[in-house]
């Protein structure tokens, strides 16, 4: 299996893998003491690339995500050593996947001809249970799972027939990528046959990853470096990567209407509703132990610049680096890009 699935190869809304020599470079700038002396925490992980960033170079990296299907990714490229997995074994692992044949069940019933073909949702089908099956027979390990298991989370990323989240599918299997009017009816990469690969693991040194809440992270842990990326708009993660998430935990709940969403009661953030909003990162920056704090957010933000400054002003002294970009948005289907700026609020405890 010549091809490998690097930290950043998901098609995840709000990763910071564009930005991240702006944010990264901004807070190895602003921390006045080596970073080989400091601890650092990431509660809204997502995908984990800034916390990877500082891996190996920071003392100790804590990361953690409410989303299970996050939580396993960022341990899968986090937490792998020597000591905790055989890659040679996951590699032969993985290839036994890849020669499964597909199989009828939970996955094609619900998501066969929508998110995925039917053979690729069969393929998913197969290749789940059998993880499932070598975990209930402890025939790898608990570190070995994550990563036979993020591969195939990966792969079938790859293959889904989405705009980039699941909120829904695009409904024209069968028909070009884009219509002549330039809307996007599927994505191409669909009708590619699932393949799962290797990681690329770069990440060292001491490093834990959490399936919690971030206020209670950034309440129980004291740390030298606190970074924040909440959500920053009403668009709930547990809705956009239901798919997803509901594959990594593999219960089989029963899904309902159209989109096939299962009961997402306990995963939905306060940060993406605006009148909760601010009083969540209220709690959070007033409960948390760090010396410094970081706070990632876009300007479209749902909670605004003069409650963010206040917020964080009550903690310490606080500095503004913008970054503009541009991201993908303007209308269902189709797929224009617009400018928008991030911020990174840069707060020296006191």
């Amino acid at each position: 299996m010549p091809c490998q699935f690097s930290q950043q190869n998901r098609k995840y809304l709000g990763s910071k893998a564009m930005l991240l020599d702006f944010i990264c470079r901004s807070i190895c700038q602003v921390v006045s003491e080596r970073l080989e002396d400091c601890t650092f925490l990431d509660p809204f992980a997502g995908t984990g690339v800034v916390a990877a960033f500082f891996a190996g170079k920071a003392k100790e990296v804590l990361a953690g995500d409410l989303l299970y299907s996050n939580y396993v990714t960022n341990r899968a490229f986090l937490c792998t050593t020597a000591q905790n997995a055989d890659l040679d074994k996951v590699a032969a692992l993985l290839r036994q996947l890849n020669a499964l044949a597909g199989e009828e069940g939970y996955l094609p019933e619900n998501y066969g001809n929508t998110y995925f073909t039917l053979e690729n949702a069969r393929k998913i089908q197969a290749v789940r249970e059998r993880i499932a099956a070598w975990q209930r027979e402890e025939l790898i390990t608990d570190q070995e799972y994550c990563l036979l298991l993020t591969s195939l989370l990966y792969a079938a990323d790859k293959v889904a027939n989405t705009c980039g989240q699941y909120d829904s599918y695009l409904k024209n299997l069968g028909q070009p990528s884009f219509s002549d009017a330039g809307v996007h009816l599927v994505d191409g990469l669909a009708y590619g046959a699932l393949s799962l690969h290797p990681l690329v693991l770069k990440a060292g040194g001491a490093c834990r990853v959490f399936c919690r809440d971030a206020n209670k992270l950034a309440e129980e842990f004291a740390v030298d470096i606190l970074y924040l990326d909440p959500p920053y708009n009403n668009r709930q993660y547990c809705d956009n990567y239901h798919v997803l998430e509901n594959i990594a935990r593999w219960e089989k709940p029963p899904l309902r209407g159209k989109t096939r969403k299962f009961d997402r009661t306990g995963l939905r953030s306060r940060y993406s509703k605006k009148r909760q909003a601010p009083f969540a990162l209220r709690e959070l920056v007033q409960r948390a132990r760090s010396r410094y704090l970081f706070l990632s957010y876009n300007s479209e933000g749902i909670i605004s610049q003069e409650d963010i400054l206040a917020i964080l002003q009550s903690k310490g002294k606080v500095t503004v680096r913008e970054q503009p970009h541009s991201v993908f948005g303007g209308g269902a289907g189709r797929a224009k890009r617009r400018q928008v700026v991030e911020r990174l609020y840069c707060c020296r405890v006191t």
